[in-house]
């Protein structure tokens, strides 16, 4: 349960929003009431997390707000009288007499971990006053390797000469900001393959959407495979910087190539020679 803090004069209204961050002031008011119907919650990691609220519908004017504590931090989660909150969508449309806050977040990662609070906010001079939730814990379930690791699904792929390979790779969006590129290789000589943010590659073409908000698709195809092109491919995340950084790369694909045996009409060919070495044995 959230501790109720002491009565203090409300802060100017610009900065209002930065106190709630650090630290609740005002009083608690217990003329109405918010209920968070959950007291814990466990989603997996990518999936969509639905944390409900309802406030008293006679409850004065002012602004219904959603916070995350984790340990000694308190973020903003959701305002509905606005502002940007991308992953997070209000369950029901605001209206006259509203009751129902609750609300769903998208795309869960292990950095959504904490405990969530809604709370009503009261604004008045010279007192601001607010009711909170008792707050709902959540967790994000999934293994390490699903949540924290550049993942290339394939170890080994075999392509014939001329074909077109993919090579696929899905990179945590839990992960810092900052751009993933394809190596041929590894160590100081490894060869750039792909870089999803500029360069000339025109045998390369990426499959997913690399600069769409909370993409995690880096896959590629690689077309007009040639002998050359055996190795091991890697996917490598790294860090924004001066210079960047590398963070994390993937196992690798080793990739092999394999050459046409036969000429257009020489398997054809090959078996009647065999035929004909197998009449004349069984003439012997």
């Amino acid at each position: 349960m959230m501790p109720v803090p002491a009565s203090r004069s409300c802060p100017p209204l610009p900065s209002l929003l930065l106190t709630l961050l650090l630290k609740f002031t005002g009083t608690s008011d217990q003329e109405f009431q918010v209920t968070q119907p959950e007291s814990s919650v466990s989603v997996r990691a990518g999936e969509i997390l639905t944390l409900g609220c309802n406030v008293s519908a006679r409850s004065p004017a002012g602004p219904v707000l959603w916070f995350r504590e984790n340990g000694q931090e308190r973020k903003l989660i959701y305002n509905f009288n606005g502002g940007k909150f991308p992953r997070v969508t209000q369950v029901e449309n605001t209206e006259f007499n509203q009751t129902d806050y609750s609300i769903r977040i998208s795309n869960v990662s292990p950095k959504d971990v904490g405990t969530y609070y809604c709370v009503k906010l009261t604004i008045a001079h010279p007192d601001m006053s607010y009711v909170s939730g008792s707050g709902t814990v959540v967790s994000v379930n999934g293994t390490t390797h699903e949540i924290f690791q550049v993942q290339q699904a394939e170890m080994t792929q075999t392509v014939s000469v001329g074909e077109t390979i993919t090579l696929s790779c899905s990179v945590p969006d839990s992960f810092p900001k900052g751009p993933v590129l394809w190596f041929k290789g590894n160590g100081p000589n490894r060869e750039l393959i792909y870089n999803f943010k500029e360069g000339f590659f025109p045998r390369v073409k990426e499959i997913g959407h690399p600069t769409k908000v909370g993409n995690t698709d880096f896959s590629i195809h690689i077309s007009e495979i040639s002998l050359a092109d055996a190795g091991t491919y890697y996917c490598v995340k790294f860090k924004e910087g001066k210079p960047n950084m590398e963070f994390q790369s993937g196992p690798g694909t080793k990739v092999f190539v394999t050459s046409n045996k036969f000429a257009p009409g020489a398997p054809e060919k090959h078996l009647m020679t065999m035929r004909g070495t197998k009449l004349r044995k069984n003439l012997l």
